[in-house]
């Protein structure tokens, strides 16, 4: 509506053209901005208005000169009027070209100077100045310049119909500012158009202690949107995670941010409560995935690490388990609170609070009282925005085989706070309960157990001496010397038949080396093939049976950590190591991914797999 708006004020802007220059010598040509000062960051409009009388419609509108600026869209209006004056008929054709310019960096420029075809020839109008401020600095005025440069030929310049429905005015568009959490204002972008950021919210921990892992998805507000694909999530291996999100399918729109001065738009993608399961330097793998269409589309956030220590010993109640780290709070309800012998109640048990809530209690032991197997109901999420909680049950049958009134005792859950960095116990007393004497039968009462039930029985006689008998005698001892020998051959002879179809066996298989020299064949041929999938199948096979030749390392079925110690174990450099498991997993990615890889991009993979396979073998020699 606003160029619809625009090409109308140029319509009477070139009328009363023609009321004050003679039709068949009129020309016009103005540049003009919307801002004067602008912030680094920015988008302003640049324009160039040509109007003629009496000639051909102009053409080719060309910027000029917009160093240190970016071109992030361009837009032309032609316009053609016919006009009787006095019985004399003219025709006016005008066009105005407007780029919309983002400024980059700081400093004073000239724009242009902007120019068009007319008649014929390559007319340019005068330079245009623009002076391009740090953020926060701004003040240019919007819409200040008017598209014919606030000359004579702008019939609205006094006008009382100037602002009408927007003739006469360029549109305000006021600078974008940064909106969301200035923590995410980023030094420099992590790559075109979109990319993600990661940021846990401490580097030291406890065991068991909440580390907020957030991941943020940065993208460019004025390029053209891209498909998202090939998702992979962070790898926490060394912890446990717990997602803050309740729908993970629908990214959080933050606002903006700063990033290398420009403004981004940011949108929170994961949100994640990791609880460490050990000591050391923990490793965050980062996310990535896939933009379609945009330059080098892989977009991955950073490795991150986290130095994670045990709770401190001093202080530490007794039966602490390492792990329970939090602000819990431990309730109790036992009913019914009378019951006859043999009989059972039922004892409800629930924590509350946020952390690492425990996965089981310790029962008191009590004579005479059974505590049967117990079932839990978890209603865990996100509580206080960037907390994990909320409240886990347990629900126990306890069976009473003696009479009285039997006190269950307590509850006790010690657990470590690290927020006040000290160790606190909830307890939760069960009280006493009255079993009432009686039978027994529903409880099945314990019959006693015999002492020294596994004895022999009393010997009541003694018996009488048996005949001796000779090792002679026996047909067993004579087999066993007469077979003996004959046993021997036999042995011998069958050792050395097992060993001669050893030899032979190993003699018909294939070495490591002729494997490793036949795969890498198959490659190369693969690769000069059409056929991508296939191709990337036999880098993979080749990478695998090489490295087995020569550093005896077998890297299927093996973390990248592993593969990595034994690579290094077996003397190949960090540099051979991670070339290899990174080609690895690019094959992996692009076997699995929606989109395959092209032959083209496989053959360069293979190319450089090839040079660090003939390192690695080159080491070995």
């Amino acid at each position: 509506m606003a160029a619809v708006l625009r090409s109308i004020a140029i319509g009477f802007a070139l009328l009363a053209v023609l009321l004050v220059v003679r039709p068949a010598a009129a020309q016009q040509i103005s540049a003009s901005v919307d801002a004067d000062r602008v912030e680094v960051g920015d988008t302003f409009s640049y324009s160039l208005a040509v109007a003629v009388s009496g000639g051909a419609m102009p053409s080719d509108p060309q910027p000029g000169a917009v160093t240190g600026f970016t071109i992030v869209g361009a837009s032309s209006s032609p316009m053609q009027m016919h006009m009787n004056m006095n019985g004399a008929a003219s025709t006016v054709n005008s066009l105005t070209t407007t780029w919309s310019l983002r400024a980059n960096k700081v400093g004073t420029f000239a724009l242009g100077p902007a120019s068009a075809i007319v008649n014929g020839s390559r007319r340019a109008a005068s330079p245009v100045r623009v002076i391009v401020v740090p953020r926060g600095q701004g003040g240019g005025v919007r819409g200040r310049h008017s598209p014919f440069g606030g000359s004579p030929f702008d019939p609205f310049a006094n006008s009382p119909f100037r602002g009408l429905f927007g003739i006469g005015e360029e549109p305000q568009q006021e600078a974008l500012k940064p909106t969301a959490d200035p923590k995410l204002n980023l030094d420099e972008e992590r790559g075109a158009v979109a990319f993600l950021h990661a940021m846990v919210d401490k580097t030291h921990a406890v065991v068991g202690e909440q580390v907020t892992l957030n991941v943020y998805l940065y993208a460019d507000p004025y390029a053209r949107p891209v498909r998202v694909s090939d998702v992979h999530e962070a790898t926490v291996n060394d912890f446990v995670k717990r997602s803050l999100i309740e729908d993970e399918s629908r990214a959080i729109d933050l606002g903006t941010a700063l990033v290398g001065g420009r403004i981004w738009s940011v949108k929170l993608v994961r949100k994640n409560a990791l609880f460490p399961l050990k000591t050391g330097r923990l490793e965050i793998e980062p996310m990535s995935l896939t933009l379609a269409g945009a330059p080098s589309g892989r977009r991955q956030s950073e490795a991150l690490h986290v130095d994670v220590t045990e709770p401190p010993v001093a202080g530490r109640p007794p039966g602490y388990a390492v792990g329970d780290v939090g602000d819990f709070a431990l309730s109790a309800t036992v009913s019914p609170r009378s019951v006859d012998q043999g009989g059972a109640v039922g004892v409800t048990l629930e924590i509350r609070g946020t952390g690492n809530i425990p996965e089981k209690l310790t029962l008191p032991v009590v004579r005479g009282v059974e505590w049967l197997d117990a079932s839990s109901h978890d209603k865990l999420g996100a509580v206080e925005s960037d907390r994990f909680g909320g409240t886990r049950t347990f629900s126990y049958v306890v069976r009473f085989r003696e009479p009285g009134a039997v006190d269950l005792g307590e509850i006790r859950l010690p657990f470590y706070n690290a927020d006040k960095k000290t160790y606190v116990v909830a307890h939760a007393p069960l009280g006493i309960v009255e079993v009432r004497a009686g039978a027994t039968h529903d409880a099945g009462a314990p019959e006693p157990e015999p002492v020294l039930a596994n004895l022999p029985a009393i010997r009541r006689t003694l018996e009488g001496r048996t005949a001796e008998r000779f090792l002679s005698d026996r047909a067993w001892f004579w087999a066993l010397v007469l077979g003996l020998p004959v046993a021997c051959v036999l042995a011998i002879s069958a050792t050395s038949m097992l060993r001669r179809a050893r030899e032979h066996r190993a003699e018909r298989a294939p070495s490591p080396e002729r494997v490793a020299k036949a795969r890498r064949a198959e490659a190369k041929a693969a690769c000069e093939g059409d056929d991508a999938k296939a191709a990337l199948g036999a880098v993979v096979r080749a990478i695998v049976a090489v490295v087995s030749a020569e550093t005896g390392v077998n890297l299927r079925g093996v973390s990248a950590d592993t593969a990595r110690g034994e690579l290094r174990a077996a003397g190949v450099g960090d540099e051979a190591t991670n070339e290899l498991l990174a080609a690895l997993r690019a094959c992996e990615d692009a076997q699995f991914s929606p989109d395959g890889a092209s032959i083209s991009s496989v053959r360069e993979m293979w190319a450089r797999v090839e040079a660090v396979l003939g390192r690695i073998e080159s080491e070995a020699q």
